[in-house]
């Protein structure tokens, strides 16, 4: 039934370059599709069953590519809606729309990739394309086509939207400064963090973690090593403008520790770092503040790490 779901959330953000027609008119459709498919979105992740079916036209359909499925009609996709809610309230999609065409004034197709997030699954990731038609000042979903999103042909291909993140940054909490550097493996098939932590009062913690694609489980999977001797490993996806980091660590003494970590590029040398839901052998922890990161214009040395204490 993923189908239903994945396609619901397709249109968050829009690029639209629109071929035919006049340059005004086709902006002026971008417009209006941009507001009701973020309209569309809200109402999706506020669980709003009937609102939500009110974006498809009344004999819309949805089809799930791998298995031929047809759900078909307003009415039923509200009940399908209804459904899912009412199992996974928490459920959130996010998505990202490579082309838009504008077929006529009052017909549009769009082709993108759009991500399901539950809490107690990982997010599943799919291909669409879908029709939407005006009728009268709205644009509705007459159809949606999905299919599973096509396997990156190299492991870059998978990790590039990550490629920002290659440099050297620092940030400074109340205890300790951490200076992380981050680099490509060779023939970039891997993201290689190393980070080195200066505490006050526990001298100084190094490790490493490596970032990588999993063509079994398709998803970006990350391995970490620190120099206590604890060793942890999760995934990394994105959700919008964030990037979700869902980590189980072994610590040195056994003890389990589980965090999810929202990572924000806030623009292209500053990052924030929020951790939430984490937990101690299954106790939740306290929450962390937000940690702002920036990039370091000068490679770090033991000179410059002294001296910016």
């Amino acid at each position: 039934m993923k189908s239903k779901y994945l396609t619901f959330g397709m249109l968050v953000v829009l690029g639209v370059f629109c071929l035919g027609h006049s340059a005004i008119a086709e902006d002026e459709a971008e417009s209006a599709i941009r507001q009701r498919l973020a309209d569309y979105v809200a109402a999706f992740n506020s669980n709003d069953a009937s609102a939500v079916a009110s974006f498809w036209t009344e004999d819309g359909v949805s089809v799930a590519g791998e298995t031929g499925e047809r759900t078909q009609g307003r009415d039923v996709l509200q009940k399908e809606f209804e459904t899912f809610f009412g199992e996974k309230a928490d459920a959130r999609l996010s998505g990202e729309v490579d082309l838009v065409r504008m077929v006529r004034p009052d017909i549009a197709e769009v082709e993108g990739v759009t991500t399901l997030f539950v809490s107690d699954a990982e997010p599943v990731q799919s291909s669409f394309t879908a029709i939407l038609v005006k009728v009268g000042d709205d644009w509705l979903i007459s159809s949606s086509h999905e299919q599973d999103a096509p396997q990156p042909a190299t492991p870059y291909d998978a990790l590039k939207e990550l490629e920002w993140l290659v440099g050297t940054w620092q940030d400074q909490t109340d205890d300790a400064q951490i200076v992380t550097t981050v680099r490509w493996s060779a023939n970039q098939a891997f993201l290689i963090r190393s980070f080195e932590a200066r505490f006050e009062d526990r001298g100084i913690s190094q490790g490493t973690q490596v970032i990588g694609w999993d063509p079994l489980s398709q998803q970006i999977r990350s391995w970490s090593f620190h120099s206590d001797g604890s060793f942890g490993q999760g995934t990394i996806s994105r959700h919008d403008d964030e990037w979700m980091m869902k980590m189980t660590q072994i610590l040195s003494d056994g003890s389990v520790a589980t965090a999810t970590k929202i990572v924000t590029r806030v623009n292209d040398d500053t990052i924030s770092m929020q951790t939430i839901g984490e937990t101690l052998n299954g106790e939740p922890v306290p929450p962390l503040e937000t940690v702002v990161v920036n990039r370091m214009s000068v490679p770090p040395t033991d000179s410059n790490l002294e001296s910016s204490r």
